[in-house]
């Protein structure tokens, strides 16, 4: 029996939902904050080689990673996730079967590539429905079983000008894909999807990084921030104001502030909590704080009116 017969696609539910068969259209792939600044600067999410108990650990085929799978109760991928039209993926391509990796939670892989691997692996038929991921040619959807980690190997870059949307997750409490062994070492650790969305948006403003080119994904078409935006910008705000006593002369608009919060901005994405506040002493008051802030990343994500963002 083919091993991936163990995690078969059950029947599509008629009412509610089955967990062990969900439909899906997109596939993401979730990143810690420094490596979603990469993918932003490279332009794709670039592929490596599997380093972890794979089979194919020992051979040089690259991949990126792609799953449907969401995690209620935290990702240890990290905060950030990038998702994908599921259909563009897997256009034209051949799929084979690679393996089951015995984690907490068993994860099936399967690897989506141009290049005949005949040779090396099963070929991986998803009109069948005796695997955790099943094309059903009757109604066209795609399902997966959610029971388990759906995760799909692909050999090749994914390049952003696919991209379907950027939003926040929380970074699981206990499990980090970066840290398997010590997850305390991963300074992001069960922080929570505003909390990282604040890390990334003023990692990429220090960093220099536009995400204008990425202005959909943060700013409605009404010209009003998205949720992702309103909730990273407002937790970084709280998160640097609270309990600060504003004792300085700098109003929000000024150079000088912008310099500043630039700093406080650096600061608070490296975990430097108490020298974010001291900086943040330096302004008149928290509105005008607020609204330096808003005017540095409403610039970054192409937003006209800073306004919009420092009234959330």
């Amino acid at each position: 029996m083919s091993e991936w017969k163990k995690f078969k696609v059950g029947m599509p539910a008629s009412k509610g939902f089955n967990s062990s068969c969900m439909p899906f259209d997109a596939v993401s792939h979730t990143s810690h904050v420094g490596s979603a600044i990469n993918i932003i600067e490279a332009g794709e999410i670039s592929p490596s080689l599997v380093f972890d108990e794979s089979q194919l650990n020992d051979q040089r085929i690259l991949v990126s990673w792609l799953s449907p799978n969401h995690w209620s109760n935290g990702f240890r991928y990290g905060n950030i996730r990038f998702h994908f039209s599921f259909k563009d993926i897997i256009e034209g391509k051949k799929y084979y079967w690679v393996e089951a990796i015995a984690y907490r939670i068993k994860a099936c892989r399967i690897l989506i590539t141009d290049i005949d691997r005949d040779s090396q692996l099963d070929a991986y038929d998803p009109m069948s429905p005796t695997g955790p991921w099943w094309l059903n040619s009757s109604d066209g959807y795609h399902y997966f079983n959610n029971n388990y980690c759906l995760e799909f190997m692909i050999e090749a870059p994914v390049p952003l000008s696919n991209l379907k949307r950027i939003d926040f997750v929380d970074h699981h409490s206990s499990y980090c894909s970066i840290h398997r062994k010590n997850p305390s070492r991963c300074n992001e650790l069960g922080v929570h999807s505003s909390k990282g969305g604040a890390i990334f948006l003023t990692r990429a403003a220090v960093s220099g990084v536009d995400l204008s080119k990425f202005s959909e994904h943060f700013i409605r078409e009404d010209g009003r921030p998205r949720t992702e935006l309103e909730s990273a910008f407002n937790e970084f705000v709280v998160r640097v104001s609270r309990k600060v006593k504003f004792s300085g002369s700098f109003t929000g608009e000024s150079e000088t502030s912008i310099a500043v919060v630039r700093a406080v901005m650096s600061a608070f994405t490296f975990g430097l909590m108490e020298e974010a506040k001291l900086l943040c002493e330096m302004f008149k008051d928290e509105t005008t704080f607020t609204n330096a802030a808003a005017i540095v990343l409403s610039e970054m994500v192409g937003l006209e009116k800073w306004e919009e963002l420092a009234s959330t």
